[in-house]
Parts: C-alpha cells; structure tokens; sequence
C-alpha cells in the first residue's frame, strides 16, 4: 500500500514547499514594502523638522521594533516550516488542495483518511489502491499562483521610484 501512497505524499510535499515559498514571497515584499515606507517617512519628518538626538534614537528603535513586528508577522510561518518543519499536515493540504480542486473535493482528504486506519484488511487496501489511482492526473502545485504577488511587489516598486525621485531632487538643490 506504500508503493501507491508514495506518489501522493510526495505530492503533498511539493505542494506544501510551493505553499510556503508563496507566503515568504508575499511577506517578504510586504516586509520590505513597509520598512521603506517607515524609512521614507521618518527620513522626510528628520529632514524637515531637525528633531533632537532622543527623537531620532526613538525613530531609530521605533524602526528595529517594525522590523521585528513584520518579520514575526508576515514571515514567521515560512521560516517555522523551513527551519522546524511545523505547519500544515497532510490532512489540512489535502484539504487546501480540495479548495483549490473542486473535483478533488474532500476525496484526498477521504484517501489520506483510509490509509490511517489499523488494522488492514484487504478491502481496506483495494480502496486505497483504487482511490489512488484517481490522482494520478493531479499536479498539487498548480494550485499555488505565485504570479499573484505581483501586485504586492507594486507597492514595493512604487516607493522605490519615490526614493529615487526624492534622492535626484535633493541633488538638485544642493547645485
């Protein structure tokens, strides 16, 4: 019964490491998005407002506490899965996988269900064998679409446009 499992699991695999290479992505572009808004607006207000050394100390914790906060955030579950292997289990990405699927449904979840049960009988594995063979045609990563964080790498490029803009400006006045 391994020999039919095997093909799916690793499946499962796959699908989990694209799952959380799309989450790293997304909050990776999210992270940085946020630090260079955070370090656009405080470089404006110190440019503009000459503040005092414990204001720019204050705006310059205030900056390690928005690194920490968007790390913990947007990034915390990607690195656990990588560095700990904690996150989704088979049943919860068989049931991502459903979502995504609706043809699939809740049959990945029924097969992963079967393959669990002790003890086995020959009917038991028969099913198995049978249930198997219905995702043979499947390929579990298609259902990730990393093409949709395009839209948060937007914001990412916008505000870098807005730093280079704001850099060839401040050339132009020091002429």
């Amino acid at each position: 019964m391994e020999g039919e499992l095997k093909p799916i699991f690793d499946k499962l695999t796959s699908f989990k490491r694209k799952y959380y290479l799309n989450i790293f992505i997304k909050g990776g572009l999210l992270t940085l998005s946020i630090i260079l808004f955070y370090f656009l607006i405080a470089s404006l207000i110190e440019y503009n407002f000459w503040l005092s050394t414990w204001a720019r100390f204050t705006i310059f914790i205030l900056f390690f506490g928005l690194v920490a906060y968007s790390v913990y955030r947007f990034l915390r579950k990607p690195i656990a899965w990588w560095l700990y292997q904690k996150g989704l289990d088979q049943g919860e990405s068989a049931k991502l996988i459903g979502s995504y699927f609706p043809s699939i449904g809740d049959k990945l979840l029924n097969l992963l269900q079967l393959s669990s049960l002790q003890p086995r009988s020959a009917l038991l594995e028969a099913g198995v064998k049978q249930k198997s063979k219905l995702f043979e045609g499947f390929s579990f990563v298609q259902a990730i679409d990393l093409k949709e964080n395009k839209q948060y790498l937007n914001y990412l490029l916008i505000e870098a446009y807005y730093q280079k803009i704001k850099y060839f400006y401040k050339i132009k006045q020091e002429k």
